[in-house]
């Protein structure tokens, strides 16, 4: 007689009750894990401050440092308060210090998903961040203008993803590919001047494979992976 195979159910759980620390960028908030208010003490604090690299710029910046405290409220120093029944945690009125993070700004408007971070910890100052990645948000048409700098770049046609690329001059790279006659009408790119030719290339991959992710293929005219020679 053949022995039935016993299962188990799995029951569902949420993205927050994981043990890796995570936030959740909102408009005017980040959301903390149940996880994070764990590891990072948070119901011992009452306010956090928000802060980048000192050597970054909020234009630039990928990395976001918080630091929880009790110092009185500032315009530097935000309210932080546990959920109900102390799940999770939420910093809030961060609204006018979020929207100076420009790939920060970028990444709100996206799925809830995608604004979804796990938290790092920096060793050299016992300081939690998360770091976005670099999201293109400057659109143009004006091809003949556009600047000579390191950029992370996508090519549109009419509203839809033709290459996702990275590039050293984004001026001579996007001359190459009208010369070569591939089908675009807007770049869409973030500058990447403080980055290295390898984050770059990096940060594209990072955005090839989410592409592949969500359409189940490259960019029309991506023939490779981000991380070769293109």
């Amino acid at each position: 007689m053949t022995q039935t195979t016993k299962l188990k159910r799995l029951r569902r759980m949420s993205h927050f009750m994981l043990d890796k620390p995570s936030i959740t960028l909102k408009k005017g908030s980040l959301y903390f894990s149940s996880s994070a208010v764990e590891v990072l003490e948070i119901g011992n604090y009452s306010h956090c401050f928000i802060s980048i690299k000192d050597d970054a710029t909020p234009e630039t910046a990928i990395e976001v440092y918080l630091d929880f405290n009790n110092d009185p409220a500032s315009d530097e120093n935000c309210p932080s308060k546990l959920g109900k029944n102390g799940i999770g945690a939420n910093v809030t009125q961060l609204g006018t210090v979020l929207s100076q993070l420009n790939h920060v700004r970028a990444l709100l408007t996206r799925k809830r998903n995608e604004r979804r971070i796990f938290l790092e910890k920096d060793n050299s100052n016992n300081k939690w961040f998360f770091r976005v990645a670099p999201q293109p948000h400057i659109k143009t048409r004006d091809f003949d203008n556009l600047d000579e700098c390191s950029a992370l770049y996508i090519l549109n046609l009419r509203g839809t993803i033709n290459r996702i690329g990275e590039t050293s001059n984004l001026k001579q790279r996007v001359a190459q590919y009208k010369r070569d006659e591939i089908p675009f009408d807007e770049v869409i790119y973030c500058r990447m001047n403080n980055f290295s030719d390898d984050e770059r290339k990096n940060w594209e991959t990072y955005h090839i494979d989410h592409y592949v992710r969500e359409k189940g293929a490259l960019p029309p005219y991506n023939f490779q992976n981000g991380r070769q020679v293109n």
